[in-house]
């Protein structure tokens, strides 16, 4: 949503362009960290990069928290850590667990054309009570950029409210201040016109804003961690129960997620089956009163 610039941190992080994929982003001391290391976390990190996409401040958090933690991991294995015989069982388990993980996903591979129509309707004819679209909002605005410079703060927070007075005025043009006035160029050449919001994707400062407002209001300046945004709600639709094709997408969705959970618990049981396993109660229950 927004295009603000990543400001330097005490750690000296610099975020290169993605084209120059080989070259550091960060560093903090000796460790480095590259365009590709940061594309592969994001990937093993699904949730962790949806946020990154919706926000460079998010991008700039993950990168800082893995020169941490690469930093203390020097720290710790230059001090014989990794060494210590309950911490090398521990690695040990969580490698197997992470081998198994991937080998468990490599065999749960569902068909491209799973599910079929018959599915998908059967799903939604027996859920349609609880399939429903969540309250939406169409938002325009006018973005302020957080300065780089601590100094620069108030004066930005000025010019952000400065701003929403201006757009609140009797006869102001919303559009023609947004293209004049804001930070954010996506949005800017549009008029501030953001386009439709569910309410689950927008920023939770943002969401907290745009539930108390009216269609045709415009907010005080909310502050987010990439700037200033002067919030005009052009409309609003509540929640409401979704059609079939509107569900279509999250019907095949949650069916596949169904269906891979399934495959894997097939390959369990017929391991299972194959060389049921032998416990012996006895020598447990004799372990674990010695536990006590």
């Amino acid at each position: 949503m927004d295009s603000s610039v990543l400001r330097a941190g005490v750690l000296a992080i610099c975020l290169a362009p993605a084209a120059a994929a080989a070259q550091d982003v960060a560093t903090l001391g000796d460790i480095r960290i590259t365009a590709d290391e940061v594309k592969q976390l994001a990937q093993m990190l699904p949730q962790v990069k949806q946020r990154i996409l919706g926000s460079e401040k998010s991008l700039e958090s993950l990168v800082q928290q893995e020169l941490i933690r690469r930093a203390l991991f020097e720290e710790a294995a230059a001090q014989g850590w990794d060494k210590r015989p309950e911490v090398a069982a521990a690695a040990e388990i969580a490698r197997e667990r992470v081998i198994l993980s991937a080998y468990l996903d490599g065999l749960a591979k569902v068909p491209d054309g799973y599910p079929d129509e018959a599915a998908i309707k059967a799903f939604y004819d027996a859920n349609k009570a609880t399939i429903t679209l969540p309250p939406r909002f169409r938002l325009a605005q006018i973005f302020v950029a957080r300065p780089a410079a601590a100094g620069d703060v108030d004066a930005a927070q000025k010019r952000a409210a400065d701003l929403a007075r201006r757009a609140r005025e009797r006869g102001a043009d919303f559009a023609a201040l947004a293209k004049a006035e804001s930070a954010d160029p996506a949005s800017r050449d549009k008029g501030g016109e953001l386009g439709w919001y569910a309410e689950g994707n927008l920023l939770p400062e943002l969401r907290a804003a745009v539930q108390s407002m009216k269609p045709g209001e415009t907010s005080d300046p909310v502050a987010s961690a990439a700037g200033w945004h002067v919030l005009r709600l052009i409309e609003a639709k509540p929640k409401q129960a979704a059609t079939l094709e509107e569900a279509r997408d999250a019907v095949i969705q949650r069916l596949r997620a169904a269906r891979f959970v399934e495959l894997k618990q097939e390959h369990i049981d017929g391991l299972l089956k194959k060389t049921p396993p032998k416990i012996d109660s006895g020598a447990l229950s004799a372990l674990r009163d010695s536990l006590k």
